[in-house]
């Protein structure tokens, strides 16, 4: 009977090894009988986005900051006493150089002006009775130049009238916007009052400073970008008018003047970033400059190739705010990854997701 008991255990060990061998070939067992046979897991594939590298202009600048001014700004004087009786402009106004913009009262500086004519007509007739009686030698020669003198006096005396009634009237010194009005209707302006402002803007200008050590790389027409952050997204174009001769030995710059043309957007007192155009490089290599790794010194990128992550070391070039200029490691179409790059090993398999495909 103990032999006999055997016989049945060996069968059924070795019917439940043989079903087990089965579906490991089958590969429908469970997971520890597909480990035994020695299987391999896919590396799941890590999402990353990318941007090709791309060829265009770059350039090298001088970035620094400054409100913009007018170029020309011109507190109007009244030259005259008296109330005022009509305002022809407004703030904001487009004015022409002498254009009227405000008119004094002129009733008394008229009376001034007719006694003044009166006073001369008097004085010419005497002074003609006057020689006529020199010439007779019934006068003396004082007397005559009394009159001659007191004819000049006249006429001296009728042009201050004349121009007393000319400054009544209270024009634009210069060609510009009115900027500011300081007087209302019926204020009595009273001489050497500043009763409006008057600015040119055309164009604006930034008056920068520069360290002293890249005023080599300044000169005159250079190309300025200028932006500000009532306008973003927007590029306006400067250019460099006015380098100082000198520098400023507190401080150690040089005083640089950017002509900025407000293309109807541009205000003074705007402040704004100022970047001058050192030099430029055409069909440059570039790429986003956040696909730079930054766990090394280096300059290191991702590439995308055949579904795997790829390690490049290359050179950089300039730079220019959001872009860096790429002198070697890459070309035009590669892929470098601008997202999803932090922690990322290289051959690393990765899918592309998003617009980078």
């Amino acid at each position: 009977m103990k032999g006999w008991s055997k016989v049945p255990l060996v069968a059924l060990a070795g019917l439940l090894l043989g079903c087990g061998n089965d579906e490991a070939a089958d590969g429908t067992g469970g997971g520890g009988a597909g480990n035994w046979g020695g299987g391999e897991r896919k590396e799941a594939a890590l999402p990353v986005k990318t941007e090709a590298v791309t060829k265009g202009e770059i350039t090298r600048f001088i970035e620094t900051h400054s409100r913009l001014e007018a170029e020309r700004w011109v507190e109007v004087v009244s030259r005259a006493q008296g109330l005022a009786q009509r305002l022809a402009a407004e703030e904001g106004d487009q004015v022409r150089a002498g254009q009227i913009l405000v008119q004094l009262e002129k009733e008394e500086l008229l009376l001034q002006m007719e006694q003044a004519k009166v006073a001369v007509s008097q004085a010419q007739s005497t002074f003609e009775r006057t020689q006529t009686l020199h010439e007779r030698q019934l006068v003396s020669q004082e007397e005559f130049e009394n009159a001659r003198n007191q004819q000049e006096n006249t006429a001296v005396a009728l042009r201050e009238a004349q121009l007393r009634l000319d400054y009544a009237d209270i024009r634009a010194p210069i060609d510009g916007v009115v900027m500011m009005r300081n007087v209302e209707r019926g204020d009595l302006v009273r001489t050497n009052d500043a009763v409006f402002v008057v600015a040119d803007l055309e164009p604006l200008q930034a008056r920068i400073r520069v360290p002293e050590k890249r005023m080599s790389q300044l000169r005159p027409q250079q190309a300025a970008r200028i932006t500000v952050d009532p306008v973003p997204g927007r590029v306006f174009s400067g250019t460099v008018r006015m380098i100082s001769p000198g520098v400023d030995p507190t401080s150690g710059t040089v005083k640089v003047t950017v002509d900025v043309p407000p293309e109807g957007v541009l205000r003074p007192g705007m402040f704004a970033t100022v970047r001058i155009v050192t030099d430029s490089r055409q069909d440059a290599l570039i790429i986003p400059k956040k696909a730079l790794l930054l766990e090394t010194d280096e300059d290191d990128v991702f590439v995308v190739r055949d579904g795997r992550a790829e390690r490049i070391r290359i050179e950089l070039g300039y730079t220019d705010g959001d872009r860096v200029q790429v002198m070697s490691g890459l070309e035009v179409g590669d892929e470098v990854i601008t997202v999803g790059q932090e922690g990322l090993k290289d051959n690393a398999p990765v899918r592309i997701v998003g617009g980078g495909e």
